[in-house]
């Protein structure tokens, strides 16, 4: 059976422990797509969720669903579940998850702004993938991994930085999460860093 075109967005975070910074936290997520089907010239993008306000241990934050006809910026105050897989956001199969990478980063926002952290994202991938063409797979995500971090540690904002929680990490993806012929499936990781502790879940649904 031919692969079926996907797409992958967050779906929702769970605030476990709060972040040592002063008051609530204020949580955003970059997500890295990476379509490796030509690994000459790769595919990527960075998707930006958040920030979410006034965030406490135990408090679930829910992206919003896009519905025909709403024009997202007319609702600037809500987090929107844009698919963070494929061309223009368009739905994309994924026939061998090999030549797929996704990648998450959650930031701590303070001072700085989120979407100058996410276009200093999408330089380091851009930067990160033609640095490391021939390279294995496992090396271009090392890669993608520590200069996604080291863009995310630049200040876009003061007195007080944005900070990462934790690092980057690489959302496993399998043949078995991709097969959503019968329905949506979800996938959960957990973030630990700056003091806190997040749930962070993702979910696939057929194009």
């Amino acid at each position: 059976m031919a692969a079926l075109p996907v797409t992958i967005a967050l779906k929702k975070i769970k605030c476990r422990i709060e972040t040592d910074e002063v008051g609530s936290d204020e949580p955003y997520v970059l997500v890295t797509a990476v379509d490796l089907t030509n690994p000459l010239l790769p595919n990527a993008e960075v998707t930006l969720y958040g920030p979410w306000g006034g965030v406490d241990a135990g408090d679930t934050c829910t992206t919003q669903p896009l519905q025909p006809g709403v024009n997202p910026s007319d609702f600037p105050f809500l987090v929107w579940r844009r698919n963070a897989w494929g061309p223009s956001g368009s739905a994309k199969a994924i026939p061998n998850p090999a030549n797929a990478i996704l990648l998450v980063s959650m930031m701590e926002h303070d001072d700085g702004k989120a979407s100058a952290a996410r276009e200093l994202a999408k330089a380091a991938v851009v930067g990160a993938l033609a640095a490391s063409a021939g390279m294995t797979r496992a090396q271009r995500v090392s890669k993608l991994i520590a200069d996604i971090n080291g863009a995310l540690a630049i200040p876009t904002g003061a007195p007080n930085f944005d900070d990462r929680v934790g690092s980057t990490r690489e959302v496993p993806l399998s043949a078995s999460l991709l097969n959503v012929a019968a329905g949506p499936k979800t996938k959960t990781l957990t973030i630990v860093g700056d003091g806190g502790k997040y749930d962070v879940t993702f979910v696939v649904t057929k194009g």
